[in-house]
């Protein structure tokens, strides 16, 4: 693929968090940018997450630990992981596949691709607000919390890994009145955890919305309710996205819509192994809010305050196809296991229920790079629960692909054609 020259139009299907930041570096690369949402942007995945912003905590979700927790739980509906049984010949496949990756060497080799990826993660947060971009982020770690000493101590082993990257990680867990006196909300059900002292979160709702507006102040088009329904080709190029007949041009095109990106992709003949992880949150409010973010180890249920006294608690993974429909139960268990961690406070009124698709691979690596079909087509999918904190170092190496047409080492490991032969490294043409 050829660099990009200023001016040229890219148009990115997806206002998510990745879709913006992606936005952004391209338009201070000298691109015009234009940015269709079938929704609102920042709207979807990036909206009812946490907003942690979490290096330590970036491996494949696909690890060795995961077939037996998978066999105790996956069909449990209160269970983290869970998918409902259903005749689905593709997601049989797809699940074979991501079991095959539940291994030692394939976790190990994503571990070190996405610590490598996350290394400029933190100084572009900071580089972002430093150029104006206005959200909402607190510096305070993140908080593990733990029933069982046991239970700390193991996850901790798992984090360690990390330290070899350099990242932060503690050597050893901290006590029921060591954790209490750092996080006074916790109820005393807790007996250990550990702080991860370099870990921030954000708002995210803020983060997107100030991408947003940075855009919009640099002369990029934002166009929301705008579905792109197929995409008009011309020998190897895709010349404009096209919705409900309206025709939006484009000198390059990037897909960066979350889960719907498999379906759009296909409209281009290519098929990209992304499922929807749906998610589920909701807000709680009290006056005295966890001082840190929070994370449930034996649950793997987080938890974030922000501004004017909002919690947000926030769980799951519900491998049931895609679709945003709200299972009620699945909202009480997380408020179940709040209670347990928080006491009765966590109790409270519940809103903003939300439910939402996070886009995961079988090999649980994000997908970035170009097409091997289309010499002006881009991907970039698969973030799973990282996608607010992999958003800057995934827009800064794919807008310099874009941009110079050379594709950063760092993105080697996230090549599409990994995949399928519609895909392939950059390097290759």
């Amino acid at each position: 693929m050829t660099a990009m020259a200023a001016g040229e139009r890219v148009v990115i299907v997806g206002g998510g968090a990745i879709g913006l930041a992606t936005g952004y570096f391209l338009q201070r690369a000298g691109a015009e940018v234009v940015v269709l949402d079938r929704g609102h942007v920042g709207d979807g995945a990036s909206r009812g997450n946490a907003g942690w912003v979490t290096p330590v905590l970036s491996g494949p979700i696909p690890a060795p630990s995961v077939r037996k927790y998978a066999l105790r739980n996956i069909a449990k509906p209160s269970s983290p992981l869970f998918i409902p049984p259903r005749p689905d010949p593709a997601l049989a496949l797809w699940l074979w596949r991501f079991w095959r990756y539940c291994n030692r060497r394939d976790h190990a080799a994503g571990l070190a691709a996405m610590a490598e990826l996350n290394r400029r993660t933190m100084p572009l947060f900071d580089e972002l607000r430093r150029d104006g971009v206005e959200f909402a982020m607190w510096q305070k770690g993140l908080l593990f919390a733990f029933l069982t000493e046991q239970g700390a101590a193991h996850e901790l082993a798992s984090l360690r890994e990390m330290a070899r990257f350099g990242y932060e990680v503690p050597d050893a867990p901290l006590d029921s009145s060591a954790v209490h006196q750092l996080e006074p909300a916790l109820s005393q059900r807790v007996s250990a955890g550990f702080l991860l002292a370099g870990e921030r979160h954000v708002d995210p709702q803020t983060l997107t919305r100030g991408l947003a507006d940075r855009l919009r102040q640099g002369g990029a088009v934002i166009r929301e309710r705008l579905e792109v329904t197929d995409f008009e080709t011309k020998g190897d190029r895709v010349v404009a996205a096209i919705s409900h007949g309206e025709r939006i041009e484009a000198d390059r095109v990037l897909l960066a819509a979350g889960a719907w990106t498999r379906p759009l992709a296909r409209k281009l003949g290519v098929d990209l192994p992304v499922q929807g992880a749906k998610g589920y949150s909701f807000t709680v409010r009290t006056e005295n809010p966890p001082a840190h973010p929070l994370y449930f180890g034996d649950v793997k249920v987080g938890v974030s305050s922000y501004e004017d006294g909002r919690t947000r608690i926030a769980g799951t993974m519900e491998l049931s196809g895609l679709n945003e429909k709200i299972h009620q139960g699945r909202v009480r268990s997380i408020a179940e296991h709040a209670r347990t961690y928080l006491g009765d406070w966590a109790g409270g009124p519940i809103e903003d229920v939300w439910g939402g698709m996070r886009p995961l691979t079988y090999d649980g690596l994000p997908v970035i790079g170009g097409s091997a079909r289309y010499a002006n087509v881009y991907v970039s999918t698969g973030h799973a629960m990282l996608g607010i904190t992999l958003a800057p170092a995934t827009g800064e190496t794919l807008a310099e692909l874009i941009a110079t047409g050379r594709s950063p080492g760092v993105l080697r490991p996230f090549t599409p054609q990994r995949f399928h032969k519609g895909w392939k490294r950059h390097d290759e043409h």
